[in-house]
């Protein structure tokens, strides 16, 4: 059987939406929040206690290629962030520090349970040695 190469072409295309349908059903991140999600906010600079935006690198071992990471909207659930300071952080500013830390750009994993309705702010806490963890640093009921 001989295919065209418009008939390839389309059956090649409907195969790629097919595959991403399958993907987007399975990701945890939500287009809408009239959907029950919880909130992930990334974005916030504490400076003042040593706490630095991040960015999500994976979710639950799947690498994620979202370039929106100030605020998502997630469904309800366990799940484990492999997340990265968002960007470079002056060592100098951390009271305290060693100065021959470096920042850190490797990812590090932090395990949350998602509840609907709830936000939760998360963060990289710098400690006086350079080394940092991931860290909810608050939640609040979703207004």
């Amino acid at each position: 059987m001989k295919i065209s190469k418009s008939k390839f072409a389309v059956m090649a295309a409907a195969l790629l939406a097919l595959t991403s349908v399958a993907a987007l059903a399975d990701s945890p991140f939500l287009g809408s929040s009239a959907d029950p999600h919880g909130t992930l906010v990334l974005n916030v600079d504490q400076r003042a206690k040593q706490t630095y935006p991040v960015e999500i690198w994976s979710v639950d071992g799947k690498l994620t290629n979202r370039s929106d990471q100030g605020m998502l909207w997630i469904k309800p659930g366990d799940y484990t962030f492999s997340v990265k300071v968002s960007r470079a952080v002056n060592l100098a500013d951390i009271p305290g520090l060693q100065r021959k830390a470096s920042y850190g750009l490797d990812a590090h994993d932090l395990k949350v349970s998602l509840e609907a309705g709830k936000v939760y702010y998360i963060g990289a806490k710098f400690d006086a040695s350079g080394k940092w963890a991931p860290v909810v640093w608050k939640t609040e009921d979703q207004k």
